[in-house]
């Protein structure tokens, strides 16, 4: 009897889905209708890669979003600008942090191969984006700026994202409010940061 050996496609695809093995955006598989029509895909992360906005102390706010970005451009694609407005538009937010910078060490083995990962380098140093290898990983950010008190539970920023086409992506994204118990060394550490970084600032929409 001969092997029998397949080639990617979204059938294909269905079928480890139906055998308990899914996959990362089936719907970018050979063969699916709406491929051709994502130039530019965002979706964000779900799991236990959750994504949070951590209470880090009276005047400090993290921001933790698990991001996975792909493209069906058979030339791939390149980010030429992006945005977020959080939850509480006013915040001005520095997104120049590691995720060991804002996520508490306890918490870190939930993020567990998202830690290193090209995603802040497509988005912000023009690395291409190519068809087929979706990236995925966090995008973490601090702001000076606290939450207010009734601050609490599920909100929602959005998060838009412009390729060098002029292709643009609205996501909506879901986040929990955290508020761990406190813990300086983890506060020093998030504060030590914010001062070797500088001056907070927030990317454009």
């Amino acid at each position: 009897m001969k092997n029998r050996i397949f080639a990617a496609s979204h059938e294909r695809g269905m079928e480890l889905t139906a055998a308990d093995c899914p996959l990362d955006y089936p719907e970018a598989l050979p063969g699916h209708s709406a491929a051709r029509h994502k130039p530019l895909r965002a979706e964000q992360l779900a799991g236990y890669a959750e994504s949070r906005v951590y209470v880090i102390s009276a005047l400090q706010t993290g921001y933790v979003i698990g991001l996975r970005l792909g493209t069906d451009r058979p030339s791939g694609t390149i980010i030429a600008d992006w945005g977020f407005v959080p939850p509480w538009p006013d915040q001005l937010i520095n997104w120049d942090f590691e995720p060991w910078d804002i996520i508490p060490e306890g918490n870190l083995v939930a993020y567990e191969g998202l830690l290193k990962s090209r995603l802040m380098g497509v988005l912000n140093d023009r690395r291409v984006l190519r068809r087929g290898y979706p990236v995925g990983g966090l995008l973490c950010g601090c702001s000076s700026e606290p939450i207010p008190e009734s601050g609490e539970g599920p909100v929602s920023g959005k998060l838009t994202l412009l390729d060098d086409v002029g292709n643009k992506v609205e996501l909506c994204t879901a986040l929990t409010v955290f508020r761990p118990p406190t813990r300086a060394g983890w506060c020093f550490q998030a504060r030590e940061s914010l001062r070797r970084r500088g001056e907070l600032f927030s990317k454009p929409d």
